[in-house]
């Protein structure tokens, strides 16, 4: 049905079948609390996964206390339907470029919650309750934080020109240079020696070294940034009549 829908969408018939136009899931941001890092100032970024393009941006926040009023402010994110998750970052502004913000936070709402929770706004939209959820952001580790800079790498230099031209140095200088895939591998399996050597640890201890007592399996609980309360929509998507366009008066301070 979504593919069905997407190509009545770029043939221009969507008008026949209304009830099958595009449609937006609608991130509504209300307040954010308990927030970790009060001097930095920060916005967010959200995203579904898998898709193309770049996340939706939220403004800059700059909190004086651990709660912030969010203003309710919208951020629309295109919705197949057929999507696994939506992530939401908090990430940290540097006031220079967005390439060098990383992200302080993390959520992933998988796609199951995310149309229980439109589901309840659709019966009650004019209640503010319904559709909306706290959310626990959690810590990004740094090295997990460093990988959003790639897609800004990838605008001025593609990902696979830039590991062929490390590859070629590191081949004219007889030294191995690894891929961020071989990278990726390597810190993925110091992580597991790292959990295998806690659970030894638990063992012959009886206890973790974070001071969990049990034979469960290390306490790797994740630190949390912040809590933020966002409502999530399915809103059909805003068209704007592009015949009218031509009616539209010109900007005084460009007219001829």
């Amino acid at each position: 049905m979504n593919q069905v829908a997407q190509i009545l969408d770029r043939w221009g018939l969507m008008e026949c079948v209304p009830e099958m136009g595009p449609q937006v899931l609608r991130l509504t941001l209300v307040s954010a609390a308990n927030i970790k890092h009060r001097s930095n100032n920060f916005y967010f970024e959200a995203w579904a996964e898998p898709s193309e393009g770049y996340p939706k941006n939220s403004r800059v926040h700059r909190p004086t206390s651990g709660t912030v009023d969010l203003g309710c402010e919208h951020l629309e994110i295109d919705w197949v339907g057929d999507e696994k998750e939506v992530v939401l970052h908090a990430v940290e502004y540097s006031g220079k470029k967005q390439s060098v913000d990383l992200p302080i936070g993390e959520v992933r709402i998988p796609r199951q919650a995310i149309e229980r929770y439109m589901l309840e706004a659709r019966k009650q939209p004019n209640d503010m309750r319904y559709g909306t959820r706290t959310l626990d952001l959690t810590a990004v580790q740094r090295q997990e934080a460093i990988q959003r800079r790639r897609r800004f790498q990838d605008m001025f230099l593609p990902h696979s020109w830039f590991a062929a031209i490390l590859a070629k140095v590191g081949a004219e200088t007889g030294v191995h240079v690894p891929t961020p895939e071989e990278v990726a591998k390597l810190r993925n399996e110091n992580e597991a020696l790292k959990f295998e050597n806690a659970k030894l640890r638990q063992f012959t201890s009886g206890r973790s070294d974070d001071g969990c007592i049990g034979g469960c399996g290390p306490c790797d609980r994740p630190e949390r940034a912040m809590c933020v309360a966002v409502r999530f929509e399915l809103v059909e998507k805003n068209s704007s009549d592009l015949g009218r366009a031509a009616l539209i008066r010109q900007a005084s301070f460009q007219e001829r």
